[in-house]
């Protein structure tokens, strides 16, 4: 059905894939499984034509593929040509698909995780014999993750190739491909810089795009970090944006400090041409471990990379508000990002879907059917309970 064999791809003197082979038949489920930077999202790329047809790169091998094949990119909102939700789809979308609710959506206004679900409904209604996924359960949060891997259980005819950084998702009748060796990260010690002085008082209710968050009222405390979970769509992000003053809102948002935003799509963040040139300076690349990014253009990293030094460019003694921080991270890198907000003493508002995360958070609010609501260790882990653990 599709074969590769001694597959190279390079972007001008820099080697992205090299001798890359794998193999898969009708009806076969293929993971890929590799770190940040090692070639995934460019392979995939590469399977689905995009390179170097509208990606020019240099590519030697030999690669065969009998059948049509579509592709869930790792970034939902550049595989989109319309404006409707409907529009995006082939054909009337099964009750299975559970799309009825956001036929009529602008697509540009969905979550990052209701997008994901339209790009994957289409390459279903499409009925592609191959389908690649590049890292489809990074922006959903654990009910849409377990109705996602649902979804590709029922496909028995369809081959499929998985590119992601973990097989921890993995059940039985993949076959895995591994580039480079498999990491191991140890987890950092959780840390509490929680003060007494309030830095931000909120109390307000927002409405956008037809949403609607009823009163959500926050006092953070210099060195605090509170936790967003929800839902997609539920609001997490815009209550974020909302904060940082990128949305009008009902009620008042006072603060003693400048607010910091990195947000969950890096992709449009960076606005010079090294990394360097975004950033307030070195140190938090220090941290954080990329210091070797720094003169690298941020439009050539890979998503996991320019994720991270989009926290890397949260200014010192700021508000930093991080719009799902561990998004797109090998295990790695998430170790790297959790290490950073363990031991910074600034005060933060993370919106996450990665259980990890509560352990370095001082409190928790969950965002449920626009409400803020006070959230208890006990809550949030029968939340990630009702799906895929993060």
């Amino acid at each position: 059905m599709i074969e590769a064999s001694n597959l190279n791809i390079s972007f001008g003197k820099k080697a992205v894939a090299s001798n890359f082979s794998l193999k898969a038949g009708a009806g076969k489920r293929v993971a890929v499984i590799g770190g940040n930077g090692s070639g995934k999202t460019t392979i995939a790329l590469f399977f689905a034509g995009v390179i170097p047809d509208f990606i020019k790169a240099c590519v030697t091998g030999n690669f065969s593929c009998k059948g049509k094949i579509g592709l869930v990119m790792q970034n939902p909102s550049s595989q989109f040509l319309s404006l409707a939700v409907r529009d995006e789809l082939p054909d009337s979308p099964k009750a299975w698909l559970n799309l009825s609710g956001l036929l009529d959506r602008n697509v540009f206004e969905l979550s990052e995780g209701e997008k994901q679900k339209v790009n994957l409904a289409a390459s279903i209604l499409r009925k592609c014999s191959v389908l690649l996924l590049d890292e489809p359960l990074e922006l959903l949060d654990p009910i849409e993750a377990k109705n996602f891997m649902k979804l590709i259980n029922a496909l028995k005819a369809t081959t499929i190739i998985w590119f992601d950084k973990s097989d921890s998702f993995l059940g039985k009748g993949w076959r895995k491909v591994f580039l480079g060796s498999r990491q191991k990260a140890k987890m950092p010690v959780p840390v509490s810089h929680c003060r007494s002085t309030v830095v931000l008082n909120a109390d307000f209710s927002v409405k956008n795009n037809g949403f609607f968050l009823g009163r959500a009222k926050i006092a953070l405390h210099d060195g605090e970090k509170i936790a967003l979970i929800g839902l997609n769509g539920s609001g997490k992000t815009t209550l974020l944006k909302t904060i940082a003053g990128a949305i009008k809102k009902k009620g008042t948002i006072t603060a003693s400090k400048q607010f910091s935003f990195a947000p969950q799509n890096p992709t449009s963040f960076f606005f010079g041409e090294t990394v360097e040139a975004d950033l307030p300076g070195s140190r938090n690349a220090e941290l954080l471990g990329i210091r070797h990014l720094l003169g690298s253009n941020p439009a050539k990293l890979s998503k996991g990379q320019q994720k991270m030094a989009s926290i890397a460019a949260i200014a010192p003694n700021s508000i930093a508000l991080l719009d799902e921080p561990t998004t797109w991270l090998d295990e790695k890198n998430k170790a790297n990002v959790c290490r950073f907000i363990a031991n910074s003493s600034q005060p933060m508002i993370i919106a996450t879907h990665d259980r990890r995360m509560l352990r370095y958070c001082d409190k928790i609010f969950l965002v449920k059917e626009g409400r803020l609501l006070p959230c208890s260790n006990t809550t949030a882990n029968r939340f990630f309970q009702n799906g895929l653990n993060s």
